[in-house]
C-alpha cells in the first residue's frame, strides 16, 4: 500500500484528476433528463464517458510505461533486489486507480438519479458499469503494451489513436450510447471481457524494462501478444443482446391497449395521456387490438414493435399508434389498393397521419426533422400538422372525408 501511496503522490498524472471529474459528470448531466428513472439508461449514460476516459487512459498508460527506456532509469531499476513485476505494480495501480475514481464517481452521479423511484432492470445498470469499466482497463493495458514498443515521443500519441481506432472505426460494443429496454448487457460475458483486461494488465508487468529488452525478448513478448489477443477476442464478443420478449409487460388500456417493458414502467403516466387524446378521434379511424414497444411482438423469424422510446419522446410514443391505427384504418388498401394510391402520387394518407401524430402527441412541434421528402410529401406534411391546430369539429370532418375517400377511391 505503501509504494503505491508514494507513487499516488509522485505522479503527474495526479493533476488530471479534477479535469477527468468534471469532464465525467459534465457529459453526464449535459444529457437530456430521460435516462433518469431508467436502470438501463442510467447506467448506459454513466458508462458514456469511459470512450474519453479510455483515450487518457490509453496516452497515460503508453507515457507511464515509456519513462523506464532511459537508460539513468533503466540501470537502476535493474540492479534493485526487488523483482520488476513488484516495482511495476504500483505505478500501475496509480494509473488504474487515477482513471477508475472519476467513472466510478459519475456511475454513482447516475445511480443517485434513478435510485428513488428503484424502477425494475438493476442489472441492466449493472452490466453497463461493467461494460465501462472492461473498456477502460482495456484501454490501460493497450496504452502500457504500445508504451514498451514505441519510443517515449510516439508511444502516448499511437496509444491514443490506437484506441479511438478500436472503439470508433470498428464495430464494437466497448462503448454504447444507451441502453434500451428491449437490449440486455450479459453479466457473464462483460465479466468474462473484465477478467481478459484484467489478464492482459498482468501481463504487461512481465514485459522487461526498455524498449530495446522488449524488441528481443521472446517469452514475455509473446505472453503479451497472447493475451492482448485474447483481450481483443473477448472484446469482439458482442454482449449486449436483444431482449426476446416478455411474460409480464406492462399494459396500459384505453380505446387500444399501449403494452411497454416492465423496465420501461416510468411511460405509464405519457401512454396514458395519449390513450386519452385518442377517445375524441372520429368513428372512421379504427382503433388497433394492441400496440407494442420495439422487441415486445415476434413476427417471423424477428422481435418487432410499433415504437421505440429510446430518447423518452412522446413523438414517438404518438407516432406508433398514429401507424397502428392507420394501418387498422386502411387494412381494406392492402388488397392492391396502395398500388393505385402511390401511382397517384396521393398523399392524403401522409396528411392524415401527420395531423393525427400532433394530435395524440399534445401539439406543438415535432421532436425529429423530416427529410429526403419530395415536395408533394413536405406539403402534406404541413397540410396535416396545421389542421391539428383547427377547431376539433373541423379536424373530425376533415379526418372522416380523407378516410372515406381514401378507402372508397383506392381500397374499394
Amino acid at each position: 500500500m505503501r509504494p503505491f501511496l508514494l507513487h499516488l503522490r509522485s505522479t503527474p498524472l495526479r493533476w488530471a484528476l479534477p479535469a477527468l471529474f468534471l469532464l465525467d459528470i459534465a457529459l453526464i448531466l449535459s444529457r437530456d433528463s430521460y435516462w433518469h428513472g431508467l436502470w438501463g439508461d442510467t447506467g448506459a449514460t454513466g458508462q458514456i464517458p469511459a470512450l474519453y476516459l479510455g483515450m487518457f487512459s490509453a496516452g497515460a498508460a503508453a507515457w507511464t510505461a515509456s519513462l523506464r527506456e532511459r537508460p539513468e532509469v533503466l540501470e537502476p531499476l535493474s540492479a534493485m533486489p526487488r523483482s520488476q513485476q513488484r516495482a511495476e505494480l504500483p505505478r500501475m495501480l496509480a494509473l488504474v486507480f487515477i482513471v477508475l475514481v472519476p467513472y466510478l464517481t459519475g456511475q454513482a452521479v447516475a445511480f443517485c438519479f434513478t435510485a428513488p423511484s428503484w424502477p425494475p432492470g438493476f442489472i441492466q445498470y449493472l452490466g453497463y458499469v461493467l461494460l465501462g469499466l472492461a473498456a477502460i482497463l482495456l484501454a490501460c493495458g493497450w496504452g502500457w503494451l504500445v508504451g514498451r514498443l514505441l519510443p517515449s515521443r510516439w508511444g502516448p500519441l499511437a496509444g491514443v489513436f490506437g484506441w479511438v481506432l478500436v472503439t470508433i472505426a470498428f464495430d464494437t460494443d466497448l462503448v454504447v450510447v444507451s441502453g434500451p429496454a428491449r437490449e440486455q448487457p450479459g453479466l457473464l460475458l462483460i465479466a468474462v471481457r473484465v477478467v481478459a483486461a484484467t489478464l492482459l494488465l498482468g501481463a504487461c508487468l512481465w514485459l522487461p524494462l526498455g524498449r530495446e529488452r522488449m524488441l528481443r525478448a521472446a517469452l514475455p513478448g509473446a505472453a503479451a501478444v497472447v493475451a492482448l489477443a485474447a483481450t481483443a477476442g473477448a472484446s469482439g464478443i458482442d454482449v449486449v443482446a436483444p431482449r426476446h420478449g416478455t411474460d409480464d409487460p406492462i399494459c396500459v388500456k384505453g380505446r387500444t391497449t399501449v403494452c411497454l417493458w416492465p423496465e420501461e414502467e416510468k411511460y405509464r403516466a405519457m401512454a396514458e395521456r395519449v390513450l386519452a387524446r385518442t377517445e375524441g378521434l372520429p368513428p372512421a379511424l379504427a382503433m388497433p387490438d394492441k400496440v407494442h414497444s420495439l422487441g415486445l411482438v415476434r413476427m417471423g423469424d424477428r422481435w418487432v414493435g410499433d415504437f421505440d422510446l429510446d430518447s423518452g419522446s412522446e413523438w414517438a410514443l404518438a407516432d406508433g399508434v398514429t401507424r397502428a391505427i392507420s394501418a387498422e384504418t386502411f387494412a381494406a388498401c392492402r388488397r392492391g389498393g396502395w398500388e393505385k394510391y402511390n401511382k397517384a402520387n396521393d398523399q392524403s394518407v401522409l396528411a392524415l397521419e401527420r395531423w393525427l401524430e400532433k394530435r395524440l402527441a399534445g401539439g406543438g412541434e415535432p421532436e425529429y426533422t423530416e427529410s429526403g421528402m419530395s415536395e408533394s410529401q413536405s406539403k402534406a406534411v404541413e397540410d396535416g400538422k396545421s389542421i391539428a391546430d383547427k377547431p376539433a369539429a373541423e379536424q373530425e370532418r376533415w379526418a372522416s372525408d380523407t378516410v372515406r375517400t381514401v378507402l372508397e377511391k383506392y381500397c374499394g
